[in-house]
């Protein structure tokens, strides 16, 4: 999961790149570089605009349900594969039928990527999964979503009338999901680097009243942790608050 091999002057190179794109992917190797930016990170009629909160959500605090996204969970066996059991939880808690880590990365292996040359995750035996070539992007989370016939709109702090607390209070209110591109040290409150975004993992709700993040980590033991705001606020951040989140229901 935590894999920080890859030199501080690739990462340079790669955010130099971003400047002056409209959109963006990030590696989910559970890996600490970011890959090139990029656009076309939105499904057909996915957007992430306002979305109305129930009323529910608004009078208790409450936005999401992580008791019912719990049993979505899926735990990653590799060690780069958070972003396809992310995406195999969303697709359960969208559609009831979650698919295993198995035949989610069969359908990565088999579907081309929309960032790099190949496929969207490295065939099996692949020494690239030891390096920064591991994992997915974050960008193909989008794709992985529309084979499953979910639409759904990648975004980052570059547009933050798009992202920050309130933001994903929204989406979870309007029970739309989430995918968020994390600091593993800072959620596991580990030794690990904090100055990289490493991680991807599901939001599933957000606890005003007791000030937590409810999670589906797909690194954990268990469905359901919990971290602090403050905690993921400064995870998300240092992932340049960076989500992939499905079209509103309907």
């Amino acid at each position: 999961m935590f894999d920080s091999r890859v030199a501080t002057a690739v990462r340079t190179a790669l955010v130099a790149a971003c400047i002056g794109t409209t959109g963006m992917s990030v590696v989910s190797a559970c890996s600490s570089s970011p890959s090139p930016i990029r656009a076309a990170t939105t499904s057909p009629a996915a957007t992430s605009g306002s979305t109305p909160t129930t009323a529910s959500a608004l009078d208790s605090g409450i936005y999401g349900d992580p008791a019912a996204a719990a049993k979505y969970w899926v735990q990653q066996s590799l060690e780069d594969t958070c972003g396809l059991a992310s995406v195999a939880d969303v697709v359960g808690e969208v559609t009831g039928h979650t698919p295993t880590e198995g035949q989610i990365i069969k359908v990565a292996q088999n579907t081309p990527s929309s960032i790099r040359n190949g496929p969207i995750y490295l065939p099996t035996g692949d020494p690239g999964h030891e390096t920064e070539k591991g994992g997915i992007d974050m960008a193909d989370t989008v794709v992985l979503l529309d084979h499953y016939g979910i639409k759904s709109h990648m975004t980052y702090d570059k547009h933050p009338e798009e992202v920050g607390l309130s933001k994903l209070e929204e989406y979870l209110g309007a029970d739309r999901k989430v995918i968020a591109w994390v600091n593993s040290g800072t959620i596991l409150g580990s030794n690990d680097q904090r100055t990289s975004a490493d991680h991807l993992l599901v939001v599933t709700g957000i606890d005003t009243n007791k000030e937590i993040v409810h999670l589906n980590d797909p690194y954990a033991d268990y469905a359901d942790t919990k971290v602090s705001i403050g905690t993921f606020m400064t995870a998300w951040k240092i992932g340049q608050e960076s989500i992939t989140v499905t079209a509103a229901p309907g």
